[in-house]
Protein backbone atom coordinates (compact mmCIF):
# COMPACT_ATOMS: atom_id res chain seq x y z
CA UNK A 1 0.00 0.00 0.00
CA UNK A 2 2.51 2.53 0.76
CA UNK A 3 4.25 1.86 -2.36
CA UNK A 4 1.18 3.01 -4.51
CA UNK A 5 1.24 5.74 -2.38
CA UNK A 6 4.23 6.83 -2.96
CA UNK A 7 4.08 5.79 -6.84
CA UNK A 8 1.08 8.11 -7.08
CA UNK A 9 2.73 10.96 -5.30
CA UNK A 10 5.44 10.81 -7.92
CA UNK A 11 3.19 10.98 -11.11
CA UNK A 12 1.43 13.65 -9.61
CA UNK A 13 4.94 15.71 -8.95
CA UNK A 14 5.75 14.86 -12.44
CA UNK A 15 2.41 15.66 -13.71
CA UNK A 16 2.60 19.08 -11.84
CA UNK A 17 6.08 19.72 -13.27
CA UNK A 18 5.65 19.63 -16.92
CA UNK A 19 2.32 21.45 -16.71
CA UNK A 20 4.02 24.19 -14.82
CA UNK A 21 6.90 24.06 -17.64
CA UNK A 22 4.82 24.71 -20.72
CA UNK A 23 2.45 27.40 -18.89
CA UNK A 24 5.08 29.81 -19.79
CA UNK A 25 5.85 29.47 -23.54
CA UNK A 26 5.05 32.25 -25.86
CA UNK A 27 3.45 31.43 -29.34
CA UNK A 28 5.48 32.12 -31.99
CA UNK A 29 5.27 35.50 -34.19
CA UNK A 30 3.75 34.79 -37.67
CA UNK A 31 5.68 35.79 -40.55
CA UNK A 32 3.60 38.60 -41.96
CA UNK A 33 4.62 40.53 -38.26
CA UNK A 34 8.29 38.97 -38.01
CA UNK A 35 8.93 41.06 -41.54
CA UNK A 36 8.36 44.25 -39.98
CA UNK A 37 4.76 45.01 -40.87
CA UNK A 38 2.46 46.65 -38.55
CA UNK A 39 -0.67 46.27 -37.36
CA UNK A 40 -3.55 47.47 -34.90
CA UNK A 41 -3.11 46.33 -31.27
CA UNK A 42 -5.00 43.32 -30.47
CA UNK A 43 -7.40 43.38 -28.17
CA UNK A 44 -9.35 40.86 -26.02
CA UNK A 45 -12.62 40.28 -26.95
CA UNK A 46 -15.62 41.25 -24.04
CA UNK A 47 -18.87 40.05 -24.19
CA UNK A 48 -21.04 42.56 -22.29
CA UNK A 49 -24.59 41.97 -21.18
CA UNK A 50 -27.13 45.00 -21.18
CA UNK A 51 -29.58 43.08 -19.04
CA UNK A 52 -28.24 40.32 -15.78
CA UNK A 53 -28.29 36.96 -16.83
CA UNK A 54 -31.69 35.39 -15.42
CA UNK A 55 -31.81 33.42 -12.09
CA UNK A 56 -32.09 29.45 -12.54
CA UNK A 57 -36.22 28.26 -11.99
CA UNK A 58 -37.06 27.02 -8.67
CA UNK A 59 -38.91 25.10 -7.29
CA UNK A 60 -40.38 25.36 -3.88
CA UNK A 61 -38.24 23.36 -1.66
CA UNK A 62 -40.01 22.38 0.81
CA UNK A 63 -42.78 20.18 -1.93
CA UNK A 64 -41.22 16.26 -2.22
CA UNK A 65 -40.60 15.88 -6.05
CA UNK A 66 -41.30 12.12 -4.64
CA UNK A 67 -44.60 13.30 -4.61
CA UNK A 68 -45.50 16.05 -7.12
CA UNK A 69 -44.17 16.94 -10.05
CA UNK A 70 -42.33 20.21 -9.72
CA UNK A 71 -43.67 23.55 -11.17
CA UNK A 72 -41.16 25.34 -13.00
CA UNK A 73 -41.41 27.64 -15.71
CA UNK A 74 -39.19 29.24 -18.98
CA UNK A 75 -36.32 31.60 -17.92
CA UNK A 76 -35.84 33.08 -21.36
CA UNK A 77 -36.99 35.34 -23.36
CA UNK A 78 -35.64 33.79 -27.25
CA UNK A 79 -36.22 30.07 -28.52
CA UNK A 80 -33.60 28.20 -26.00
CA UNK A 81 -31.79 25.00 -26.48
CA UNK A 82 -33.36 23.54 -23.12
CA UNK A 83 -35.58 20.78 -24.52
CA UNK A 84 -32.22 19.19 -26.08
CA UNK A 85 -31.19 18.34 -22.58
CA UNK A 86 -31.38 15.52 -20.98
CA UNK A 87 -33.73 14.50 -17.61
CA UNK A 88 -32.10 12.77 -14.87
CA UNK A 89 -34.66 10.29 -13.39
CA UNK A 90 -32.21 9.23 -11.27
CA UNK A 91 -33.74 10.76 -8.00
CA UNK A 92 -37.04 12.28 -7.51
CA UNK A 93 -34.30 15.38 -6.34
CA UNK A 94 -31.87 15.04 -9.66
CA UNK A 95 -35.55 14.91 -12.29
CA UNK A 96 -36.48 18.50 -10.42
CA UNK A 97 -33.12 20.12 -10.47
CA UNK A 98 -32.91 18.78 -14.42
CA UNK A 99 -36.29 20.80 -15.01
CA UNK A 100 -34.66 23.57 -13.21
CA UNK A 101 -31.89 23.24 -15.81
CA UNK A 102 -34.34 23.09 -18.69
CA UNK A 103 -36.30 25.54 -17.56
CA UNK A 104 -33.69 27.89 -17.71
CA UNK A 105 -32.47 27.37 -21.62
CA UNK A 106 -36.44 27.55 -22.66
CA UNK A 107 -38.74 30.11 -23.25
CA UNK A 108 -42.17 29.81 -21.50
CA UNK A 109 -44.19 28.23 -24.51
CA UNK A 110 -41.08 25.75 -25.12
CA UNK A 111 -41.57 24.41 -21.03
CA UNK A 112 -44.91 24.65 -21.65
CA UNK A 113 -45.13 21.61 -23.83
CA UNK A 114 -42.67 19.97 -22.13
CA UNK A 115 -44.54 20.38 -18.51
CA UNK A 116 -48.01 19.55 -20.11
CA UNK A 117 -46.13 16.58 -22.18
CA UNK A 118 -44.65 15.02 -18.38
CA UNK A 119 -48.34 15.62 -16.48
CA UNK A 120 -49.96 13.89 -19.65
CA UNK A 121 -47.68 10.57 -19.36
CA UNK A 122 -48.03 10.33 -15.65
CA UNK A 123 -52.02 10.18 -15.79
CA UNK A 124 -52.14 8.25 -19.03
CA UNK A 125 -49.06 6.01 -19.95
CA UNK A 126 -48.29 2.85 -17.44
CA UNK A 127 -45.20 4.50 -17.00
CA UNK A 128 -46.72 6.86 -14.72
CA UNK A 129 -48.44 3.93 -12.78
CA UNK A 130 -46.22 3.18 -9.91
CA UNK A 131 -45.23 6.33 -8.54
CA UNK A 132 -43.36 9.07 -9.47
CA UNK A 133 -39.97 7.66 -8.73
CA UNK A 134 -40.88 4.98 -11.54
CA UNK A 135 -41.90 7.31 -13.60
CA UNK A 136 -38.45 9.13 -13.13
CA UNK A 137 -36.69 6.75 -13.90
CA UNK A 138 -38.61 5.82 -17.30
CA UNK A 139 -38.01 9.20 -18.54
CA UNK A 140 -34.22 8.95 -17.29
CA UNK A 141 -31.94 10.00 -20.54
CA UNK A 142 -34.39 10.87 -22.76
CA UNK A 143 -34.68 14.69 -23.66
CA UNK A 144 -37.13 17.43 -23.57
CA UNK A 145 -37.74 16.89 -26.89
CA UNK A 146 -38.27 13.27 -27.01
CA UNK A 147 -41.18 13.40 -23.97
CA UNK A 148 -42.86 15.82 -26.78
CA UNK A 149 -42.83 13.64 -29.05
CA UNK A 150 -43.67 10.32 -26.58
CA UNK A 151 -46.32 12.31 -25.54
CA UNK A 152 -47.60 13.26 -28.65
CA UNK A 153 -47.23 9.66 -29.71
CA UNK A 154 -49.62 8.64 -27.23
CA UNK A 155 -52.36 11.23 -27.34
CA UNK A 156 -52.30 10.39 -31.48
CA UNK A 157 -52.96 6.61 -29.88
CA UNK A 158 -55.39 7.73 -27.37
CA UNK A 159 -57.26 9.55 -30.48
CA UNK A 160 -57.81 6.31 -32.82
Amino acid sequence: MKKINVLIGLVLMVSALVLSGCGGDEPAEPESQASGQSSAPERERTIRRSEPAPEPASFDRREDPAKRIPKVAGQVDYEGYGLTLMVDGSSPEAFAESLELIASDSNAEQYRQLDSAIRYLQVYSSDGWSGLPGFYERLNGMTGEEIIERAQRLRAERAR
